[in-house]
């Protein structure tokens, strides 16, 4: 049975939200801006309400999330983080089992209990409610509809649940996930949700600065290693980059400063398909305990337009998932082995969409 499919639409999720006294909030292990503004908004939203409300993240997490709004607001997963006598447990921008480790095992216990709200094509939780929504082009524009049916519910429709904290989480969400509004997934509805966050106090200028240029060196140091590993394969038209642990351990460099690497490619005109692999790194970095250490993760990146590559399909071949632009997976075995294997696979898929664009 396909799981993934919506069984209650977002006032549905208000209403079960509402009836419950004792709620928790989390999301995929390593949370990007959407995952940590959707987790922040609707916990900070739900406070204000007067619920009791436990949330956290699985590492490990970006220091600079560490500057925004509402980040004391949400704990670091350990294990016996989550309680056992929740009432509803709220899963934000994933409705995939492979991305929750190492929490796995509580969260089977709690779907019976859980509601999914996501935004990507694939997912195999069998949570008791899913409300999921492939056209969002962030989990954070559902969770702000989602916080309109909640106010709205709770006889204030007056907005009194977007404060700056919320606010502020949103906007970061909706940001991250559209590129700061470059990609194809932004929609009409993105821009005006910016444009509302904004009249009630966002800055978008210094957001970015906080998101976007506090990176640390080490990271630059990365991304040279990244590029240096760069191959074009399938005529110029598929960019694939390898980090090995070595690179990291060399550079001084996280795990969570890959982020936007898989993209730098995409500069090139030929590309069409990017994928960066990355090989597992020890146990604890920057004082975070790592989730799923021996998976290799692969991340995918497709250019839209006409005879795009899905990179959703593409995962899935591999066990992963995502959205027909972005997508990813973790595989477990040796570097070299999932490298060939990865090559192989999105070599295929990228020159079989050429020879369809061409007959």
């Amino acid at each position: 049975m396909n799981t993934h499919t919506s069984n209650i639409d977002l006032a549905g999720a208000a209403e079960k939200i509402l009836a419950a006294k004792r709620v928790g909030v989390t999301t995929h292990a390593k949370p990007d801006g959407d995952a940590f503004g959707a987790v922040v908004a609707l916990a900070a939203a739900l406070r204000e309400l007067g619920k009791q409300v436990e949330a956290w993240f699985v590492p490990p997490v970006p220091a600079n999330f560490s500057a925004l709004r509402g980040s004391g607001l949400v704990r670091v997963y350990r294990p016996g983080v989550v309680p056992e006598d929740l009432d509803l447990l709220v899963l934000l921008d994933t409705a995939a089992d492979a991305q929750m480790a190492p929490m796995q095992g509580e969260l089977a216990r709690l779907l019976p209990r859980t509601l999914i709200v996501d935004h990507h094509l694939t997912g195999d939780l069998a949570a008791a409610w899913r409300c999921i929504d492939e056209r969002a082009p962030a989990c954070c524009q559902m969770v702000a509809s989602l916080i309109e049916k909640l106010s709205a519910r709770a006889g204030g429709a007056d907005g009194r649940l977007f404060t700056p904290t919320v606010c502020e989480a949103l906007f970061v969400g909706i940001a991250s996930d559209t590129g700061w509004f470059r990609f194809s997934n932004t929609q009409p509805q993105t821009h005006e949700l910016a444009a509302e966050l904004m009249r009630r106090g966002v800055d978008p200028t210094e957001l970015y600065r906080k998101l976007e240029q506090t990176e640390r060196p080490q990271k630059l140091a990365l991304q040279a290693r990244a590029l240096q590993s760069l191959r074009l394969l399938a005529d110029g038209q598929l960019a694939v980059m390898v980090l090995r642990a070595s690179d990291f351990a060399e550079t001084g460099s996280r795990l969570e400063e890959t982020e936007r690497l898989v993209d730098l490619p995409q500069a090139v005109s030929s590309v069409r398909v990017t994928v960066l692999i990355v090989e597992p790194l020890p146990g604890e970095q920057n004082g975070q305990k790592l989730s799923d250490q021996s998976a290799i993760r692969v991340s995918f990146r497709s250019k839209p337009g006409p005879g795009a590559v899905n990179v959703a399909e593409l995962a899935q071949q591999l066990g992963g998932g995502g959205h027909a632009c972005a997508a990813g997976v973790k595989i477990t075995g040796s570097l070299e082995q999932v490298v060939g294997e990865v090559i192989s696979a999105a070599t295929a898929a990228t020159l079989a969409r050429s020879d369809r664009c061409l007959s």
